[in-house]
Formats: C-alpha cells, sequence, structure tokens
C-alpha cells in the first residue's frame, strides 16, 4: 500500500493522467495501469486495515471467499457488506487514529484520481458515504447555497450599520477612558465555537440504519420505548395508577433471543459506544463526560440513542472524513461533486458493480476475428459459457479481458474499445486463453466442449501479468 500511495502523492500534484509499468512484466499503457487501480481497491478492501464498519458478531450474508487479485481469499479477510462500506467511527484522540486518517488521506487521493484519469474500480462503497462525497442531495445543496448568500448579505449590512454608528459618535468609547475600561468585559467578542463538520447534517437515520443495520435496530427499539414512555406521561386521561402500570410494561424483546422481555434498566448500558469489531483497537469510548459512570434508564434513553448516531455518522469519523477530503482536494475539489447525485457519481467512479449481460449483448458488442464469426460453433460455446457465469467470475473474467472487473455504464455496449475475440492457432483442449488487456483482445482457443471452455477459462482468469502469446 505504501508504494501505492507514493505514486498517487506524485500524480495528485502533477494533475496529469496516471500510467503504471510493473517492473519485471511485459504490458504497458492501459492494461497495466487498470491492474494498479483494481490492486489498490483490493488493498483498501482488507478487514485489518480497520477503515471500515464490519462486525465480529454479525457476518454479513455477502461474506464469501473472493479473489479481488492476491488470490483466494477466506471470509472475513476482506470488508463485504451487502450496504457497501463506510468510515468506521473512532476516539478522535487515539493513536491508531493517526494511521487511519493517512489512509483515508491516499483513499480521497486515489478515488479523485480514478475520476479525473476516468478509471473504473471494484470499490462497494455505500451509498451514504457517496452522499458525504456529493455533500448531500443536489436539492439540498442548493438551498444551503441560498441560506449562505443571504447569510453573508445579512452579515455585511450589520457590519455596515455599525460602522455608520461608530462615525457618527453613538455610543463610541474614547480609547482609555474609564468607561471603556469598566465595560471592557461586555464588549469583548465571545469566544467563537468550534466549527461543525463540513459533512454535518447530511446523513440521516436512514444512512445510518443502512450502513449500521444491528445497532441501528437495537436504538431504534429502545428509543421507541422513551417515546411511549412520553406519550403515557402526558396522556391527561390516564389516572397515575395507570400510568405506572403501562410504564411497567414497557420491555424490550429478550437480546438472547429467547427467553422474558427485559427493562431498558436490565441491559447495563452506560454512555459508552463499544465498537462491532475487535480490529479498531479499542474497547469503549464516553459518548458524554463520566460516560462510564452514568446508566442508561428509560429516562434518559433518547439522549444516548442520539449520542450514539452522532458518535458514529458525525464527531466519531470527523477526522477521518477532514483527511478524505483533503487528499481528494489535492486532485479537485471535492465541492464540484455537488452537481451530481450519489448514484450518479457511484456510476462514474465505480461503474456497474454487478456486471451482467444476454446473449445478445454479447454477440451484438464483441468482434469475433480471424477465425471466429458470430455464427462459428467456437464463438457461440463462448457466448453461452458468458451466460452461464455468476457475478464473481464475470467480475474476474473482465479483470482478465479488460484489466477491470466492472463495466461502465451502459454495459458491454459501452466498453471501448470492444472485446475482439479470435481463435488461437495451434491449441488444443488442454491449452489456455490469453489476452491483451490494453485493447481488450482475447486469444481463445476453439475447444471441444462448453465444459472444457468454461473450465479453461476460469482457470486462465487466475493468472497475474500481462502477456500476448
Amino acid at each position: 500500500m505504501e508504494w501505492a500511495e507514493n505514486v498517487m502523492q506524485i500524480h495528485a500534484d502533477r494533475k496529469s493522467v496516471l500510467e503504471v509499468e510493473f517492473l519485471g512484466e511485459e504490458g504497458t499503457g492501459l492494461g497495466p495501469t487498470l491492474e494498479f487501480y483494481a490492486l489498490v481497491a483490493a488493498e483498501f478492501q482488507k478487514t485489518d486495515l480497520g477503515i471500515w464498519l464490519c462486525d465480529d458478531d454479525f457476518p454479513d450474508d455477502e461474506s464469501r471467499q473472493v479473489d479481488l487479485g492476491g488470490g483466494l481469499k477466506p471470509p472475513g479477510y476482506y470488508v463485504q457488506r451487502s450496504c457497501g462500506l463506510f468510515i468506521a467511527p473512532y476516539p478522535q484522540d487515539s493513536e491508531e487514529l493517526d494511521r487511519v486518517t493517512r489512509l483515508c488521506h491516499f483513499l480521497g487521493i486515489f478515488l479523485a484520481k480514478c475520476i479525473q484519469d476516468n478509471r473504473l474500480v471494484d470499490l462497494p462503497i455505500s451509498k451514504p458515504f457517496f452522499r458525504l462525497m456529493c455533500m448531500g442531495d443536489i436539492k439540498s445543496n442548493m438551498s444551503k447555497l441560498l441560506y449562505a448568500s443571504k447569510g453573508e448579505e445579512s452579515e455585511h449590512c450589520t457590519e455596515s450599520q455599525s460602522e455608520a454608528s461608530t462615525e457618527d459618535g453613538h455610543d463610541a468609547l474614547s480609547v482609555g477612558s474609564f468607561e471603556e475600561d469598566s465595560k471592557s468585559e461586555f464588549i469583548l467578542d465571545p469566544p467563537k465555537p468550534k466549527p461543525p463538520a463540513w459533512f454535518q447534517g447530511i446523513l440521516t437515520w436512514e444512512d445510518f440504519e443502512l450502513v449500521n443495520p444491528h445497532r441501528a435496530r437495537f436504538l431504534r427499539d429502545i428509543r421507541e420505548l422513551a417515546v411511549k414512555r412520553r406519550h403515557i406521561l402526558s396522556n391527561r386521561s390516564l389516572s397515575e395508577d395507570e400510568k405506572n402500570t403501562q410504564l411497567q410494561e414497557l420491555m424490550l424483546k429478550n437480546p438472547s433471543g429467547s427467553g422474558p422481555p427485559v427493562s431498558i434498566e436490565d441491559l447495563g448500558l452506560n454512555f459508552q459506544f463499544c465498537p462491532s469489531s475487535r480490529v479498531y483497537g479499542f474497547s469503549a469510548v464516553d459518548l458524554k463526560p463520566n460516560g462510564e459512570d452514568e446508566m442508561v434508564t428509560i429516562d434518559n434513553a433518547e439522549e444516548y440513542v442520539d449520542l450514539v448516531f452522532d458518535y458514529c455518522m458525525q464527531t466519531g469519523v470527523q477526522k477521518q472524513m477532514e483527511a478524505f477530503r483533503s487528499g481528494f482536494n489535492k486532485v479537485f475539489p471535492m465541492e464540484k461533486l455537488g452537481s451530481f447525485s450519489p448514484e450518479e457519481v457511484q456510476m462514474i467512479l465505480c461503474g456497474n458493480q454487478s456486471p451482467s449481460w444476454s446473449a445478445e449483448d454479447i454477440i451484438n458488442y464483441t468482434e469475433p476475428k480471424l477465425g471466429y464469426t458470430r455464427e462459428s460453433p467456437g464463438f457461440l460455446r463462448f457466448v453461452r459459457v458468458l451466460c452461464g457465469m455468476s457475478s464473481d467470475e464475470r467480475k474476474a473474467f473482465l479483470q482478465f479481458t479488460t484489466g477491470c472487473s466492472t463495466l461502465p455504464p451502459g454495459g458491454l455496449a459501452n466498453l471501448h474499445p470492444r472485446l475482439t475475440v479470435v481463435r488461437k492457432v495451434d491449441a488444443t483442449d488442454a491449452s489456455y486463453p490469453s489476452v491483451n488487456t490494453c485493447v481488450h483482445y482475447l486469444k481463445l482457443p476453439e475447444y471441444s466442449s462448453e465444459e472444457i471452455m468454461r473450465d479453461r477459462l476460469l482457470a486462465a482468469t487466475m493468472e497475474k501479468g500481462f502477456h500476448l502469446n
């Protein structure tokens, strides 16, 4: 990762298109460059980096064996979540955070460079993270800009009025006068509060539920009890005895999944945040001063829920997101993404994360040549093999033939140059396909069966390097 970071830092400053050549390999140009981006994207997804939210107790259904460029890895090696990747919260004064913020800074440079050079990367970022990159929805951005411009006008008018008043002599104090000294404590400007994070207010509870579903579900149950309590206490039609009876019935489902319901007090929660994985290197952090000593009850449950949400989506990720934005801005201002929706930025940056095609797509948008035609048996076997691939196999095939595991918006129709398939001469059933990724050129033996073609093609996708043979 460090060598990749050094390459990106240099080219972020140069504002030039990045092209990569690997030492000891024959290929140059587009293919190796896309492989570089793919390898860096895979490195960023490693669980042990501690950048992304993950959960030791609730492995995601997406977790499976996968090869992102360094060989087949077991479940848990990479962060795989159906909701996508989102920054993990950290104590903002921890030593471990220095390493994480450096990686987030590099991540910002990397993603900005991908957009600037028009490179697609297979990095399954969550929609809430894309919302942060866009600084909210387009309509929200326009409202903020309008509000900010009005605020500046109002501030300018106030300053002008103040200056005019001073010039006229109203309420003016002579320098060094006793009156000035006696009133100095009143005319000094109050200390300015710490400015909020640049992304404050962008993410909502729905975003929290998406990226942290198990914690959000638990907090929602706690909040619902607190709201019910508030309604009971404000219900004037109930007697005190009826209120007390209903308050005693406010219980949560047993966290173990079975057994009698429990009260919020039975959970033994205090005002601390406990991370969802050991990979982050800390066990708990106070959500408020002396949070370890204050227990969560039904009386203060709503405050607890608000503090956990704020920590997970704002205060606990502030330095990480500031570092990310700083790195991104080294390439070009992140504010320029505000003209796009999160979905549009996702397509620009990551393309189609689940590449799909039909037989008609393959026939229409690939070029069979030099021994193959659209009607030849060998090419039609190739079409059927591709249509029978799983999502992971399709990604591996694209990585092998194009250097990128995703397709541009519009799929095969917008893949340029188009995939060219030619017959590999003097090849047998024991031979393997070969490629030139720079021009999307696949040399495919005319195998005797679909089973043999599928086996050889998938085996070839596991081979690394750039060779045209």
